[in-house]
């Protein structure tokens, strides 16, 4: 077992270095349109000849970070069962990788997957850990079964031999080990891969989706009920609910509750505190890794443990707060149980805040919230409201609108500081449960320093690359 957590643990720091360079795609795209398009004031770039049509670049770019928790399933199972694990890794991500609590068409699932979703108390539920224990366990699954039946042909082969010697006329060259390599094509490609799927889809379906999906339901109406008589301690459960899953059905609960005041009572309070709480989420886990450096605590952080995290911060900067958070759950694949306490902590801190000092961006409802009007999140470049935008299911709304629109003095300035200072908390909380964790592995012989630079091994890859061209033409 000891040497199962080490190996699974490695491989988790790898697939994650590598799931980071794949969101970095989307990310690095998102600040060159926002460059090109905002400041030169140039809207039709790479072919687009309307404002209808930049929706579609974007996907270019965005289609390999939305869909990133395909990308970490299929990474991580190649990793730890090889090539077996491609096929239905693939396929179990993609079905369970939408916003809606049921099966979409085909046609419909990239909308469905990222779009504000309808019914979305009911909405992605796995969550972004969902996929992370899809991946370990099929490819555990494979991993194993491949080894088992390996390690079965020889005496089932042994078996069969003795059947064999019971039959005149059976030429003694027909060895039983060679019938039983003769069926490895179905065993090893179709009946392994399909059982481990199967299995890992039943541990899904009904072990994660159904009853998240369930629960979130019961507390987003439970959280509703509480809001009307108590919203600093509906504040709280919001933030424990955000940082909990962020993409998950949690959040998504949380964000109904916060949805429904606004659009039928014109009430924007519980939406200003939910983009607290969803923001902090973004500078907790780089805080934690400040923390990290500045007390010397909570075992080693690899310099991809920097990139990653730092990433959060900058895409908030261009309006990308779902990148902003999307970098957080990389970091939270790396150490599950230390990082989400830490989410928890820091946006329950913001929610608790942002409730107290009774922060409220009534921009929202008084008509002067920021309006995209380029074609990048409105196609033919018309001008809605937030509220026209999220009935309309919207692609890319924002959820920073309240730190860049409302009274300075008492909205954005507070809000900003508000996200700053519970990142820090949140941050703190993770460097104390990596330093438990870190004391913990180290006297069970399960610690293990990362050394991870995506940097420099893919300016080494380059050279690699350019090595190779010369010897070739050499």
């Amino acid at each position: 077992m000891k040497s199962l957590y080490l190996d699974t643990k490695k491989k988790v720091y790898r697939s994650t270095a590598i799931l980071f360079v794949v969101q970095l795609f989307g990310a690095l795209g998102a600040g060159f349109f926002f460059v090109i398009q905002n400041l030169f004031g140039t809207y039709h770039i790479l072919g687009a000849t309307g404002a209808d049509q930049e929706p579609i670049l974007w996907f270019i770019l965005f289609w390999a970070t939305d869909f990133f928790v395909v990308a970490l399933v299929l990474v991580l199972s190649y990793l730890i069962a090889g090539i077996p694990a491609i096929a239905p890794a693939l396929s179990l991500s993609v079905y369970f990788c939408h916003f809606s609590f049921e099966s979409v068409k085909g046609a419909d699932t990239y909308f469905a997957y990222f779009a504000t979703p309808v019914g979305y108390e009911k909405t992605m539920a796995i969550g972004y850990m969902g996929y992370f224990i899809m991946a370990i366990v099929l490819s555990l699954l494979i991993k194993y079964l491949f080894a088992g039946w390996t390690a079965a042909k020889e005496p089932i082969g042994r078996g069969i031999d003795k059947l064999l010697k019971k039959f005149k006329g059976v030429p003694d060259t027909l060895k039983g080990i060679t019938i039983i390599e003769g069926v490895d094509l179905i065993v090893l490609i179709l009946i392994v891969p399909v059982a481990s799927c199967a299995l890992t889809y039943i541990l899904i379906k009904y072990g994660i989706e159904i009853p998240f999906g369930a629960a979130a339901e019961f507390l987003g109406e439970q959280l509703s009920s509480l809001a009307s008589g108590n919203v600093v301690l509906a504040a709280v459960v919001m933030g424990l609910m955000v940082g909990f899953d962020l993409i998950g059905p949690m959040s998504m609960a949380a964000y109904y509750a916060a949805a429904v005041p606004l659009l039928s009572e014109g009430d924007p309070r519980l939406m200003t505190i939910y983009s607290a709480c969803f923001i902090t989420a973004g500078w907790t886990a780089f805080f934690s890794v400040i923390w990290n450096k500045v007390f010397k605590k909570g075992g080693k952080t690899d310099t991809d443990d920097f990139n990653i995290t730092v990433s959060g911060p900058i895409n908030a900067f261009f309006e990308n707060i779902k990148l902003a958070n999307a970098f957080s759950m990389t970091y939270a694949y790396r150490s599950p149980l230390t990082v989400i306490p830490g989410l928890m902590a820091g946006s329950a801190f913001g929610g608790l805040l942002t409730a107290l000092f009774k922060i409220v961006n009534t921009a929202y409802i008084d008509g002067s919230l920021p309006k995209y009007t380029t074609g990048n999140y409105t196609a033919g470049a018309l001008d809605y409201t937030y509220a026209e935008l999220f009935e309309r299911r919207e692609i890319y709304m924002s959820f920073t609108l309240p730190l860049r629109s409302g009274d300075w003095l008492s909205c954005r300035i507070p809000l900003i500081l508000i996200v700053l200072v519970s990142g820090m908390v949140g941050g703190l909380v993770i460097m104390g449960l990596k330093q438990w964790q870190h004391s913990f592995e180290k006297k069970r012989g399960l610690d293990w320093e990362p050394e991870g630079d995506m940097v420099i091994e893919m300016r080494s890859w380059g050279q690699k690359l350019l090595a190779d061209i010369k010897g070739k033409k050499a």
